[in-house]
């Protein structure tokens, strides 16, 4: 297909001292509302709002970050831009790139084939430690906002996140090592890929975190031969709320509420009763640590954390036991974000699950194992973490 010339049409002169002046006008309102910034980044707030700023090193610049992250009035020319932007069907916008379909993602670059092959080995001497001595281990792959099948990705615009997938679990697979690789699930069961995906973030769903609990559920129970409590995976003993037009994700909190629109948020609540023992031995029912729904009670487009705070924030890591299991069985969770989104459901059913994030997986020592005894670990990866200088498979076990 022939590729459009692009052109270029030349103002007219009567038109250039408009442009000047308004360019000098939009310069002196960015000028403006640089010294309200200024000011509530020295302290001298406009308002009573206080700024939420995460900086990390790996963000660049502290003193850059601090302004734009305390910019008077940020999120409303976020929101402007973004509107402007869609208008213009442009495709771009802050790092963020709009598939085809509305969907916001964050294209990948590829995994090289050595760092595919040192991942795998290091996992294969993890697995082989585990096989030794009962332990199954199974790789988990949830899937990246673009589709293996219809990535929907705009013209120019390259993604290896699905390339990098799929080279990493066939070498797991060849190396013997259990994996469960979700986008091939939903195609079997006829999902919709993008239905179970957030446009404007990059989790997927908390419906799709309870469909890949029963997944887990099944291959725990056929790993170990334990009892199930049948309510745990049956939809029916939950209260389902949709909260219309209520989550804001990652991605959108860069492109605005008008580039691709507000995602919807599903609450899946269990109606049985549940009860939980927290890593300082404290007993409560699940709602106090994974269903928090005070978070629910007012909208806050400007905030990206619904998915994390409902799910329990930072409570999802840690060693969690269920006092009135049905089984004795031990989980081991090396996981992100997304199993926030699932492990509300291993709580409920099986008898402990210990939960450590995968970036730091040196933390994950023979003594640890040795120590907690697990019957099944879990290695559930969001695939931003298949790149060049992963740390998330810097296991440390030697071959038995």
């Amino acid at each position: 297909m022939k590729e459009p010339t692009n052109t270029t049409n030349k103002p007219e002169k009567t038109g250039n001292k408009t442009a000047v002046l308004f360019t000098v006008f939009f310069l002196i309102i960015i000028f403006g509302f640089g010294i309200l910034s200024f000011a509530n980044l020295t302290g001298y707030y406009i308002n009573d709002e206080t700024v939420n700023n995460e900086w990390t090193a790996e963000m660049g610049n502290k003193l850059e970050t601090d302004i734009s992250s305390t910019f008077f009035r940020k999120f409303s020319f976020v929101n402007l831009n973004g509107a402007v932007r869609r208008f213009f069907r442009q495709q771009e916008m802050n790092g963020v790139v709009k598939l085809n379909n509305g969907y916001l993602t964050e294209p990948l670059e590829i995994c090289p084939d050595e760092s595919i092959r040192d991942y795998v080995h290091r996992t294969e001497s993890f697995n082989t430690y585990l096989k030794n001595r009962g332990t199954a281990l199974l790789y988990v792959s949830p899937p990246y906002t673009s589709s293996k099948w219809d990535p929907e990705l705009p013209a120019g615009i390259e993604d290896y996140s699905n390339d990098n997938i799929d080279r990493l679990l066939a070498s797991l697979r060849a190396a013997g090592i259990d994996t469960l690789d979700f986008r091939e699930t939903m195609a079997a069961d006829g999902i919709d890929h993008y239905s179970m995906m957030y446009k404007t973030d990059h989790h997927w769903t908390t419906e799709a975190g309870f469909y890949a609990y029963r997944y887990l559920e099944k291959y725990i129970a056929e790993k170990t031969g334990c009892e199930i409590d049948p309510r745990v995976a049956d939809i029916a003993n939950y209260t389902v709320t949709k909260f219309d037009k209520w989550h804001l994700g990652s991605r959108g909190q860069r492109t605005g509420v008008y580039y691709t629109g507000i995602d919807d948020f599903v609450l899946i609540d269990p109606t049985f009763e549940t009860i939980v023992e927290d890593p300082y031995g404290v007993t409560n029912p699940i709602h106090k640590y994974f269903f928090i729904t005070e978070y629910l009670e007012e909208r806050d487009l400007t905030s990206r954390y619904t998915y994390d705070s409902v799910l329990g924030g930072p409570a999802y890591l840690g060693h969690y036991k269920n006092p009135g299991s049905r089984n004795d069985v031990r989980i081991l969770m090396i996981t992100d974000s997304f199993a926030k989104a699932v492990n509300p459901y291993l709580i409920m059913q099986f008898a402990e699950v210990n939960t450590f994030y995968n970036g730091s997986v040196t933390n994950i020592t023979p003594q640890l194992i040795e120590e907690y005894d697990p019957d099944v670990v879990i290695m559930l990866y969001y695939p931003h973490y298949i790149n060049q200088n992963s740390g998330s498979f810097d296991f440390n076990f030697t071959d038995k």
